[in-house]
């Protein structure tokens, strides 16, 4: 990462050595006017050192558009990741019809990464999920009611998942209608 003095610093560094190597060439252009050749030679070497300056500019910002662009891919796959391992470990849970210790210790874990890359709407719906997961589990098993009602917050959890995931590339009206799309899938996936 590049600290604010990192950016500044190498500007002016670039910006100093442009200034003292036109007045140390001009000095010299000037003294060397009644030899052609060494003007000729100096220009070269001028030209040589532009472009190798210019040229070192262009590959540091480069490469650090690079090494943010992969950074970012990987944060989206460790969010990717923990998103399905998170659904998994939800639909196991209601799958058992109880709230196992190993399970439990498991969604703690799937929580703390949650915490650290996950969208603020994402950790407010996982949220809601978990009041209704701590609001079945009370008698020990969960109902049928209890499992539509978690899964009923995991559809909306998801869609959130997808807009941190996507970006929010899509238009609020569009937004809207996934958003009860995925609520209906949910619905008739709860008749059947």
């Amino acid at each position: 990462m590049t600290t604010s003095w990192g950016k500044n610093g190498g500007l002016l560094l670039v910006i100093a050595t442009c200034v003292i190597g036109y007045l140390t060439f001009r000095y010299f252009y000037h003294v060397g006017a009644d030899f052609p050749f060494s003007q000729e030679l100096i220009l070269v070497f001028i030209g040589t050192v532009a472009t190798i300056l210019i040229t070192a500019v262009l590959l540091n910002q480069q490469t650090e558009l690079e090494l943010k662009k992969e950074g970012r891919v990987l944060l989206l796959e460790r969010k990717a990741a923990t998103y399905f391992a998170l659904i998994d470990q939800i639909g196991d849970i209601v799958e058992k019809n109880r709230l196992e210790l190993p399970a439990l210790y498991d969604l703690r874990a799937l929580n703390h990464k949650l915490a650290i890359i996950g969208g603020r709407d994402v950790i407010h719906h996982f949220n809601q999920v978990l009041d209704a997961l701590e609001a079945a589990t009370r008698d020990d098993d969960i109902s049928r009611a209890d499992q539509a009602a978690i899964m009923r917050e995991v559809a909306e959890l998801t869609y959130y998942m997808r807009r941190d995931l996507l970006g929010g590339i899509e238009g609020k009206t569009a937004a809207e209608q996934v958003l009860r799309d995925i609520i209906a899938n949910n619905q008739d996936l709860e008749r059947t």
